[in-house]
């Protein structure tokens, strides 16, 4: 009986070190930082949402601009560098820069891939510099940019030469809704 008690008393514990459980930590904090930017780049619709609406209210701006100053502004989408400026044809400014706040250079946002630039009547184009002119009569032709913010999910900012107007449609398979 008294061989049973000292072998009850001698038990045996596993367990995990100290050392062992802040390598684990440390590990998991690792790659919670590392992951974590790149998840909320991709799901962050207000970030696209606020791009879009100063895009089309840029574009509208701009198109109100040209008429009432009666000068011709381009929009330059930049698909290689993923960013958009405006650009002025008048007297005494050969390089164009146009000086105004509201219209200034404006990069992509990262969750967006621009897809293409469709100007009506014209071509697809994937990639270098589109020029979208406005005029003092309005837009000199309609166009298309196409963003993507998922594989299923397009985004296309019109610009319609007949009324003036910029649109935001939001294009999920077949189906179209205008946004904004």
């Amino acid at each position: 009986m008294n061989n049973n008690r000292r072998a009850s008393k001698r038990r045996v514990f596993s367990a995990f070190t100290l050392l062992e459980l802040l390598i684990v930590l440390a590990v998991l904090t690792i790659l919670f930082f590392v992951l974590t930017p790149r998840f909320v780049s991709f799901s962050n619709p207000a970030k696209t949402r606020s791009f879009l609406l100063q895009l089309q209210n840029s574009l509208t701006y701009l198109s109100d601009k040209s008429i009432l100053e009666k000068k011709v502004y381009i929009l330059n989408v930049d698909l290689d560098e993923r960013r958009y400026f405006f650009t002025v044809s008048e007297e005494g400014n050969p390089e164009g820069i146009v000086r105004d706040r509201y219209l200034t250079p404006t990069s992509f946002p990262q969750q967006l891939s621009v897809k293409s630039v469709r100007v009506i009547p014209g071509d697809e184009v994937r990639e270098g510099r589109v020029m979208l002119p406005f005029t003092p009569m309005g837009m000199l032709f309609s166009f298309e940019i196409s963003f993507e913010e998922r594989e299923d999910e397009l985004f296309i900012v019109r610009g319609n030469s007949m009324n003036n107007r910029i649109q935001i449609v939001r294009k999920i398979g077949d189906e179209e809704r205008a946004l904004y």
